[in-house]
């Protein structure tokens, strides 16, 4: 089958999530916004997702903690697989929105149950509902042969290959436990790789739903900053994350939103900023008043410093319209936050926290890393064929107690290479950057493309923190598969577009002559 006729938007019989040309994808591909209906809101593809919102608001609201736990997965899973057919740009959108809201859920249903669930099946949502899109590349398996998929599936491969060490290793359960994590921005990438005809879409969509997002959460970090709402405090003691997110009191805590924690919550403002500086919809001074001083609030150095780096890269390639555009942006930004660092109980923490990053020697976060990276050598030689998946996190909960486990490795770069050792790191590390090139190249050549070349400076940004943390899974892996792979769809799409008007002007001086 040549290149052309394996197009998921060309195949017949093709299932609607890997592209292919039903009547609803085609009508949300190429209607303009202002043209449907405000009707369409609630019959196309914000019907099922507004009904889950409803749902679990109407829950939330009569203190039925018990029964959200047991409904919420299920009604998330459900709409994913239906947007998954139908609508594949809502569809991401809608698991951004899960891996957003899931943990405040799951706090309202602990809170209302009046017992802290630490292996709360909520939580589980976001993978699951993300992993969905896993079932593209079962059924467009044949096109994993393509050149195009060849980080991809470098990087398939050496998960698998980490898999089956864990499998032999731990057991079947941990190893299956960690491997969903380390799939889902695989999928995600593959998916959005195989529905390339809808870039624009995916554009538009993911800009509002970053915009959007960073508006919500951001205010409501605030808030908890501010005044810690009782669901957040019994969450925060009961959970004992007390300990390092600071106390529940009013300008005492590190904030982490509607996230789990301060780090991923951190990394998603920090994503959000970046996609909202390239928008050129006026609700980024919003996004910029409510994401800045969050992201601050979360006091997460690592990613500040990453905010910095992601807005290098696009200063670096933009266009010279588009990168002052950008500088202004920055400015407003930092203007409109300004006269909220004047109030001490505010700016004093943030001052105090600004302050270690020239004192590394007393900081303890920082020493514990430094450790890991001297003992490097002596930890690539012990882990050469790796330990496997379910040797590290919170599988090895699940594993033999007798078996040599790790709970948790303070850096990423480590734990690549505990986990899938030299074979599986080394390839996987290569898929990481043959993508990252790909996408470098792409925005490159289209220089035009905000979009596109923020998407690339966030995909360095969260990189650049894997030196501190996994950032390839969960949340932030998603993040990056957006950043990686949008660039070089866009470069695909706009190809198809030229080839498509120069065929079209073809036509038009043939039938002229």
């Amino acid at each position: 089958m040549s290149e052309a006729t394996a197009i998921p938007g060309s195949m017949p019989g093709a299932l609607p999530g890997t592209g292919s040309a039903r009547a609803p994808v085609r009508a949300s591909a190429r209607a303009p916004a202002r043209a449907r209906s405000r009707s369409s809101y609630l019959t196309g593809p914000f019907a099922m997702p507004f009904g889950v919102f409803m749902i679990t608001f109407v829950l939330i609201l009569a203190h039925q903690g018990r029964l959200l736990e047991l409904t919420f997965m299920p009604m998330g899973v459900a709409v994913s697989f239906w947007l998954y057919r139908r609508y594949p740009a809502h569809y991401l959108s809608f698991v951004c929105w899960l891996f957003f809201l899931t943990p405040e859920v799951r706090r309202f249903a602990d809170y209302y149950n009046g017992v802290f669930n630490s292996t709360s099946i909520i939580m589980t949502t976001p993978i699951f509902a993300a992993c969905v899109s896993g079932l593209s590349m079962v059924l467009n398996y044949r096109q994993l042969g393509q050149r195009r998929a060849a980080p991809l599936l470098m990087m398939l491969i050496a998960v698998m290959y980490g898999y089956v060490m864990g499998v032999a290793q731990f057991g079947i359960m941990p190893a299956t436990f960690t491997v969903i994590g380390w799939l889902q921005p695989i999928f995600i990438g593959w998916y959005i790789q195989l529905n390339w005809r809808l870039y624009p879409l995916f554009r538009r969509v993911l800009f509002k739903t970053f915009i959007y997002g960073t508006i919500l959460m951001g205010f409501y970090g605030i808030y908890q900053y501010v005044s810690p709402p009782p669901w957040t405090v019994f969450w925060l003691v009961k959970s004992g994350m007390d300990s390092s997110s600071g106390t529940p009191v009013p300008f005492g805590m590190r904030i982490c939103s509607t996230m789990n924690s301060t780090g991923p919550f951190a990394i998603t403002m920090m994503v959000g900023l970046l996609m909202s500086l390239a928008s050129r919809s006026k609700m980024k001074i919003a996004a910029g008043v409510a994401g800045v001083p969050a992201l601050l609030f979360t006091a997460v150095r690592t990613s500040w410093g990453a905010l910095v780096i992601g807005l290098i890269y696009p200063l670096a390639m933009l266009d010279v319209r588009s990168r002052l555009r950008l500088v202004m942006a920055v400015f407003l930004f930092a203007g409109l936050c300004t006269p909220m660092l004047m109030i001490d109980q505010i700016s004093a923490p943030i001052v105090r926290r600004m302050s270690t990053i020239g004192n590394l020697s007393d900081d303890n976060s920082f020493q514990a890393r430094q450790g890991f990276y001297t003992n490097f050598s002596a930890i690539a030689e012990e882990s050469f064929a790796g330990h496997g998946m379910g040797s590290t996190g919170l599988a090895s909960k699940l594993a033999d107690p007798h078996a040599q486990i790790i709970a948790s490795l303070d850096s990423g770069v480590v734990d690549v290479m505990w986990v899938l050792g030299w074979p599986g790191g080394l390839l996987y590390v290569a898929g990481l950057f043959a993508l990252l090139w790909r996408a470098f190249l792409a925005s490159l050549s289209r220089p035009g493309d905000r979009f596109a070349i923020s998407g690339v400076g966030a995909a360095i940004s969260i990189l650049a923190i894997m030196v501190m943390i996994d950032t390839m899974q969960g949340a932030s892996g998603m993040y990056f598969m957006f950043g990686v792979v949008m660039p070089v769809i866009g470069v695909r799409y706009a190809q198809e577009q030229q080839r498509r008007n120069l065929a079209i002007g073809r036509a038009r001086k043939r039938e002229a002559a």
